[in-house]
């Protein structure tokens, strides 16, 4: 039987890696095959982000309308305890302490196993080519790549940590960083792709591979075992979802955070939108994300917290939301107390990437993926190439603060096998007829879940198209510290964001606010806006050098 080429739509940070999701849609795969194959790209041009030692979240609807929620997030190794990381010269940011166990090549054979269509090997084969022969270093690797060296986004490799490393030497030439239109080239990891491509993922999880995963951790201080790689396992669970005026929205549920997504919009559902940009809109906005974020600090690992599924579910009833909503006042904002947070963590795990798919067979799948922070712990496996996870600073250490210095959260300790809290929450959006009408995520650690609330509401309550609900300013709140961040004007790639005027700050900070310019948002989303004629419109973040959609349309 001949199975037809399947049209449809990819959106990612890097529009290279869109480019190679379409075209596996054009081999004839299908959103899967193509989310698959877009994440491995990104994986290989955009390291500093993503990379096969990390770890996400996924959220599905299937052809039949159905909607699926993977979980393969990373997990402590067994051995993990609050009591090792108590040790302040024990670090959770950088270093073989660091790296929790990887779950992203274990969660994309699951998906592919679950929905793929085309063979596993043939997902690998644009990122292999690309590792072998070298990708072009553009705007965002050079970005990221020269804020490491001294002085930070100076060229100069003397003095930085990346020196000290050899795996990271490909990266530089003469002492400084490859230049933008310069070509880097993976071999080493070329030859783990191809490894995995071939072998699955046991090639990862088993034998060579897993056991220099282990010594690179083991030599830099961590607690990893082989043992760790070969028993961890994915988690399918149960989305969560709540309306919101007509429409129904969809994100995973803990260890991710789109409970506190799904709180923040259902609050707003009982209000009437105010139109965008104005004061009254932009207050009760903040007031939401702050009643929110109050909630999210009694989130962790399921597994770990008795009785969270229950509670997280109890906060999307619609009287509790509403109940939750009558807190907002349209007068004025209140003190840090007044939305009973016990202690709140700010986490800025920069080191993330969302990426999204919809094919014309219905399949739409959106994905968060993460190392941690920016170039995660540091380590690049030698002989293998790839960069492993700092995800154990994303945990909550008992008696003592996290990598940014703020209390922890009981919910959130560490535990051997456990997984830690995030702040990922890719979504779904349909409509009241059951058709898919949005579908998205971002980057930028606790500014992810504020930056889904305002793309989602620039296309469901003012009617922007993808790329100007992506360009549109942003601000973020998440009750400590006690502002708001608000951007400023600015131009990316010839793309003006216009940034929030003074009489918005000043209407805000008369009703109570603290305002923070800033030179942009932290978060980079992704989105997918579903035409209502057919087809898609695919963006990425103009705030990004190289983000981007692609779409291929059958003729």
């Amino acid at each position: 039987m001949t199975v037809p080429v399947l049209s449809g739509a990819v959106c990612s940070e890097q529009i290279r890696a869109s480019e190679i999701g379409t075209s596996i849609l054009a081999a004839g795969g299908n959103a899967a095959d193509a989310i698959i194959a877009t994440i491995i790209a990104v994986n290989t041009l955009a390291p500093f982000h993503s990379d096969i030692g990390g770890g996400g979240f996924a959220i599905i609807r299937t052809t039949s309308g159905d909607v699926d929620s993977l979980d393969f997030r990373h997990t402590a190794p067994a051995a993990a305890s609050s009591e090792f990381y108590k040790n302040p010269e024990v670090s959770t940011a950088v270093g073989g302490a660091a790296v929790a166990v990887p779950g992203e090549i274990r969660g994309l054979e699951a998906l592919h196993q679950k929905y793929g269509r085309l063979e596993w090997r043939k997902l690998f084969e644009p990122s292999i080519k690309l590792a072998e022969e070298g990708c072009e270093v553009r705007g965002d690797l050079y970005d990221f790549l020269t804020k490491e060296c001294v002085p930070p986004s100076s060229p100069n490799l003397a003095g930085s940590w990346m020196e000290k490393d050899p795996m990271y030497a490909s990266l530089f030439h003469n002492g400084q960083a490859l230049p933008i239109g310069s070509t880097w080239k993976r071999p080493e990891y070329a030859r783990t792709l191809e490894r995995i491509a071939r072998e699955g993922a046991d090639a990862f999880y088993h034998g060579e591979i897993a056991e220099a995963i282990v010594n690179a951790v083991k030599e830099r201080g961590g607690l990893m075992t082989v043992e760790d790689l070969r028993n961890y396992r994915v988690n399918w669970n149960t989305p969560l979802s709540v309306k919101y005026r007509d429409y129904t929205l969809w994100a995973p549920p803990a260890p991710a955070s789109g409970a506190i997504w799904l709180s923040a919009m259902g609050m707003l559902s009982t209000f009437e939108p105010a139109g965008a940009g104005t004061v009254t809109d932009l207050h009760r906005l903040t007031e939401a994300l702050r009643l929110a974020y109050g909630q999210r600090t009694a989130l962790g690992d399921p597994a770990f917290v008795p009785g969270l599924e229950e509670k997280q579910l109890s906060w999307l009833e619609s009287q509790a939301l509403a109940k939750r909503a009558k807190m907002i006042s349209d007068d004025k904002t209140h003190n840090p107390d007044y939305y009973k947070p016990p202690k709140v963590e700010i986490v800025n795990d920069h080191g993330t990437s969302n990426i999204t798919v919809a094919d014309s067979e219905g399949l739409v799948i959106s994905i968060t993926t993460t190392v941690g922070l920016n170039w995660g712990s540091h380590i690049m496996v030698p002989g293998f190439g790839m960069v492993l996870n700092d995800s154990m600073d994303d945990f909550s250490v008992e008696g003592r603060p996290n990598g940014t210095g703020y209390e922890p959260q009981v919910a959130n300790y560490v535990y051997g096998g456990k997984r830690p809290l995030s702040s990922s929450c890719p979504y779904i959006v349909v409509d009241s007829t059951g058709k898919v009408v949005l579908s998205g995520g971002a980057a930028g650690g606790s500014t992810i879940i504020s930056c889904n609330v305002q793309v989602a509401r620039n296309i469901l309550d003012y009617d922007m198209s993808a790329a100007e609900a992506l360009r549109a300013n942003r601000l973020h709140n998440q009750i400590l510290p006690n502002w708001s961040e608000v951007e400023k004007s600015s131009t990316h790639q010839g793309i003006t964001v216009d940034g929030f005027s003074e009489e918005q700050g000043k209407g805000l900070e008369e009703k109570g606010h603290v305002l923070k310019w800033v030179d942009k948002n932290r978060s980079t989303p992704c989105a997918i806006k579903f035409l209502s004629g057919g087809g898609w419109e695919p963006q990425g973040d103009p705030r990004k050098h190289d983000s981007g959609g692609s779409v291929f349309q059958q003729a």
